[in-house]
C-alpha cells in the first residue's frame, strides 16, 4: 500500500485523489506512523456492502485476489488444495 504524510496529502491532495481513482488505497502517515487510509468511493462501498451469502462472500473473495495478485485459485487449483479423505467421524450420541 502506498503512504504519504499528511502534510504531503494536504499540500498534493488532488493529486492524491486521482491515484485513488485508479490505484490502491494510501496510508496517511504522523511522523511515520500510520493514522488514516485514503481509499476510492468504489473500494469504500465495497468495503461497507452487506454480503448475501457466503457463496457470493467466496465469489467476490476470489474475484478480488485475482485481481490483486498472479495467484488464481481455479477450480484445478482449489481441487489439489483439497484431500480426498472420507472425513472424520462424527456422531450426535456422546
Amino acid at each position: 500500500m502506498k503512504t504519504s504524510t499528511i502534510a504531503e496529502a494536504k499540500n498534493n491532495l488532488s493529486q492524491l485523489i486521482h491515484q485513488l481513482e485508479v490505484d490502491e488505497p494510501i496510508h496517511l502517515t504522523r511522523y511515520g506512523k500510520p493514522v488514516a487510509v485514503m481509499m476510492s468511493e468504489s473500494q469504500y462501498k465495497q468495503l461497507i456492502s452487506p454480503v448475501k451469502s457466503l457463496n457470493s462472500a467466496i465469489l467476490n473473495w476470489r474475484s478480488q485476489l485475482d485481481e490483486l495478485s498472479n495467484i488464481a485459485l481455479g477450480d484445478k487449483e482449489l481441487k489439489v488444495m483439497r484431500k480426498d479423505s472420507s472425513g472424520r467421524e462424527f456422531s450426535w450420541d456422546e
